[in-house]
């Protein structure tokens, strides 16, 4: 879907949800649990905040218990503020017609009576914040985000990268503001933004985009408060939608809270921030891919290929600084020290380009230990040549098992053959064919009970354009177990050397071709295998002449 499409989706669906927010049974119930709350003068309203200045919702000690069966904890003090009573009192005065015209007596004075009024008073009486009760929840139309993801941890790292200002985490016993239940906030006098440190990473990402947005709408703006919170909420989903991170049922309610009493109003303000949205996703987009990028490589394999393309100018440039200085002479530990010290002062120099390369180097212990190896061996080389190859690839287990690989099983890899049977004295058959292209099967097999039985077989991957061999499934019969490799970091170079010690066993242990089967032809015969085995490189591997074994 193109980009404009969806923004101008994710704008639809605010309007939508919003009124479904509207008309349902939990909106109603949230009406009528603010109706329950009384409305206090500015006065009180002062002397509460200034008794309790993160004071949310207050009440009196029965209207709790009474209205949201909730009860005041014990020990906690009331606040004090002024209730209104009316007092009735008797009053002398001027008696009045039905117009409304003074009577006078007989000398032009006015008729007095006694009138009964009300007079009001104020009297000191005690409320209590919710934060001092207990008992049921209150309705709301916001649910607290939880969660967390590779998508929603590099969505946090982008609005971090175009974030100008600070951002600050509190703890809510520290920071009056998130006291108040707030889960962040964007301040315009210190031009900053504040978090709170105790949320999961799905409302942290969720907020931090809210409070950004207040920033760069709201810094000089004479809005009204209202307003403000739509655009911030609106930006903030249309954001968070784009990037896969779903928060409409939050974001719909908090809108719908502060859009209620003017609806109208909302399709306004969605279409005056359409822009804005464009202009931060086209800023965010390559930021949160090298972030995604970044975070996923973390906690997976990384590939001869991916290593190259990542590090090879590093590895050139470190080992290239070293080799031109005395270090190079220096004892194994001591050099590991200074590649580790050259690396760091490349990623403070590099701070852009190499983000993820000083990502991983912290994060993925594998990726560490193969870079500096590989800096300590070309530093080492004395036949070494920085655009000759690329290390990463070409000394690779991979690399080494796709050599092996075609020792054995070239017409397979060729597409010159579909299956291989082999044999060896005392040892289980060994099977390998293609699966599909560039995917092939190898199995060490034997009949029991009628039933074939592998142990192991292993399907592979092989990428022909570098020559590497990935595993890709484990599997062990006798013992009920299957495993699928993919990109996990400790099984993919586990399985990787176990398949160079099976493939090099199997040379070792003098296995012979005993079938081979292409796409139109079977060879099964000793003659016809020799001649099929020497024809295709695999000359080593056919069966002895009759005569020899004798």
């Amino acid at each position: 879907m193109p980009k404009e499409d969806k923004t101008k989706r994710a704008f639809e669906m605010i309007e939508q949800g919003v009124t479904d927010v509207f008309s349902s049974e939990n909106y109603k119930k949230y009406l009528t649990c603010c109706s329950r709350f009384h409305n206090y003068s500015t006065n009180n309203t002062l002397l509460i905040l200034a008794q309790k200045p993160d004071a949310t919702l207050v009440a009196g000690y029965q209207s709790w218990q009474k209205n949201f069966n909730r009860h005041v904890n014990r020990g906690e003090k009331g606040l004090f503020i002024l209730a209104p009573v009316t007092n009735k009192i008797i009053r002398l005065m001027d008696k009045a017609d039905e117009n409304g015209n003074p009577i006078l007596d007989k000398d032009g004075n006015p008729v007095k009576e006694e009138r009964v009024v009300n007079q009001l008073n104020y009297t000191v009486t005690t409320v209590f914040d919710i934060s001092q009760t207990s008992g049921d929840p209150l309705p709301s139309l916001l649910h607290t985000l939880s969660g967390s993801s590779d998508e929603i941890l590099a969505f946090i790292d982008t609005v971090y990268d175009i974030c100008t200002i600070p951002i600050d985490y509190a703890s809510p016993e520290k920071d009056s503001v998130l006291a108040s239940g707030a889960k962040g906030y964007y301040s315009p006098l210190q031009d900053r933004i504040v978090v709170n440190m105790e949320l999961e990473d799905m409302q942290i990402a969720k907020t931090l985009i809210h409070e950004y947005a207040h920033s760069i709408l709201h810094r000089h703006s004479d809005k009204d408060s209202d307003q403000k919170e739509i655009e911030a909420e609106s930006l903030a989903f249309v954001l968070c939608d784009h990037f896969g991170i779903d928060t409409s049922e939050y974001s719909f309610g908090y809108i719908a809270g502060y859009s209620a009493e003017d609806p109208s109003r909302l399709k306004s303000i969605l279409n005056d921030i359409q822009s804005t949205a464009h202009q931060l996703i086209d800023q965010m987009e390559p930021l949160f891919e090298d972030n995604l990028r970044k975070r996923t490589m973390a906690h997976e394999y990384i590939s001869p290929v991916d290593m190259d393309d990542l590090c090879n100018d590093l590895l050139i440039q470190v080992t290239n600084t070293i080799r031109s200085t005395d270090e190079q002479q220096l004892e194994d530990t001591q050099l590991y020290q200074a590649i580790d010290s050259h690396l760091y002062e490349s990623f403070q120099k590099d701070a852009s380009q190499l983000k993820i390369q000083e990502y991983l180097y912290s994060n993925h212990k594998d990726f560490r230990n193969t870079l500096k190896q590989m800096i300590f061996q070309e530093c080492r080389n004395d036949d070494y040549n920085p655009y000759e190859d690329h290390p990463f690839i070409s000394q690779s287990r991979e690399r080494a098992n796709y050599e092996l690989f075609a020792s054995i099983a070239s017409p397979v890899l060729n597409n010159e053959a579909l299956y291989i049977q082999y044999g060896a004295i005392g040892m289980k058959d060994l099977h390998i064919e293609v699966l599909d292209d560039n995917r092939f099967v190898m199995a060490r097999s034997e009949v029991i009970n009628g039933d074939l039985c592998s142990d192991p077989r292993m399907e592979i991957r092989v990428d022909q354009t570098n020559r590497l061999l990935y595993p890709e499934t484990w599997q062990m019969d006798s013992m009920e177990v299957y495993q699928q490799v993919q990109r996990d970091p400790i099984k993919v170079p586990q399985m990787g050397r176990f398949l160079n010690e099976w493939m090099t066993g199997i040379q070792e242990n003098s296995y012979k071709v005993k079938a081979v089967y292409c796409q139109n032809e079977c060879y099964e015969s000793s003659e016809d295998i020799r001649r099929f085995c020497k024809e295709h490189n695999l000359a080593g591997m056919a069966p002895k002449p009759r005569e020899k074994e004798r």
